[in-house]
């Protein structure tokens, strides 16, 4: 098989395309031929040692589709040949990740796909759209009528989250950078998108709020975000904080804070069971096919090349998901 592995830490050139053994199964494992992996901002955050900072050598990459080819177990509807995704902890993060053309995976993490499912958009629906959807409506219980504000409107976190909340009822506004990122996130159902190099976002939120500031800030990027997310809450308002992508430490004014009665809520999905993802995962299917969401696609990358696809990502340029297309099957 062919993997992409770095033995170091660092920027897109640390990646390597290396051939190695197959992986042989353990028992209660899947061998599974990788159809396609989606690019994750974790990955390059992963790659960079940032975030976590995993034994090395070691394959990037948390989502995946694939084939099965091997399964030594009791479940019957993982016979060879049959399409999967994967949905679990270990992927790229305990265990070996999804740039590869082969991984073995834990079999309670396996999910037959339903006919017809494109395995791409499986792909991509993984870390991104899960854990919006968890945050939004099972971590927090956002409700219609109220307004959201999600910052980096780019990110996978959220372009889903824009979409879910628009479908639910809920008003959007958003930040993003330039008039075809801001664009973009009005056709994925934003109300409106200020561009937070040229506005005063805090000054743009109270005006388009009435002054009045949003119901709930869905932050998957961390840093000096969160202070400005706080800013453009209303009183007593709620910001679930996901990712750290721009920095892992977070600082705000705490005495404003505690006078608005504002409250900070931390999503992790790292402890739902695949089951549980399985279940978000089945009502993401549904809202695709009844085309209430879509999972817009930037470009696919031969997976070889997989250090140019996170330059791509990491330059800005991209403009939704990246996704690596193992070589076919010889």
């Amino acid at each position: 098989m062919h993997a992409i592995r770095h033995h170091r830490f660092g920027d897109p050139d640390v990646l390597r395309w290396e051939q190695m053994p197959t992986p042989e199964p353990s028992p209660g494992e899947v061998l599974l031929r990788v159809e396609a992996a989606a690019v994750n901002r974790y990955d390059l955050l992963s790659r960079a040692g940032i975030n976590p900072k995993l034994p090395l050598p070691r394959i990037v990459g948390i989502d995946c589709t694939g084939t099965v080819e091997h399964y030594d177990g009791p479940r019957t509807d993982l016979a060879p040949g049959t399409s999967v995704v994967v949905l679990g902890d270990r992927l790229g993060n305990g265990g070996p990740g999804a740039y590869a053309t082969h991984v073995c995976v834990t079999a309670d993490e396996v999910f037959p796909l339903p006919p017809d499912t494109c395995d791409i958009t499986a792909a991509c629906l993984g870390i991104p759209y899960i854990t919006a959807y968890y945050a939004l409506f099972q971590r927090h219980h956002i409700r219609p009528g109220e307004t959201l504000l999600v910052p980096g409107a780019g990110g996978g976190v959220a372009t889903a989250a824009i979409q879910l909340a628009h479908h639910a009822g809920i008003r959007v506004l958003a930040t993003s950078h330039g008039p075809a990122r801001c664009n973009r996130a009005r056709r994925l159902g934003a109300d409106e998108c200020f561009d937070y190099r040229a506005d005063d976002i805090p000054a743009q939120v109270r005006k388009a709020t009435d002054g009045r500031g949003v119901d709930v800030v869905l932050n998957a990027v961390g840093g000096d975000t969160i202070a400005q997310g706080l800013q453009c809450l209303r009183d007593r308002g709620r910001l679930l904080a996901i990712g750290s992508a721009q920095g892992r430490q977070f600082a705000f004014d705490g005495f404003r804070f505690l006078l608005r009665e504002q409250q900070v809520i931390g999503v992790n999905v790292t402890p739902l069971t695949p089951t549980r993802r399985f279940a978000i995962f089945q009502k993401l299917l549904a809202l695709i096919q009844a085309s209430h969401i879509t999972v817009p696609i930037d470009h696919f990358q031969p997976m070889a090349q997989a250090a140019e696809a996170h330059r791509r990502i990491e330059s800005g340029a991209a403009l939704g998901k990246t996704v690596l297309i193992p070589p076919p099957a010889s």
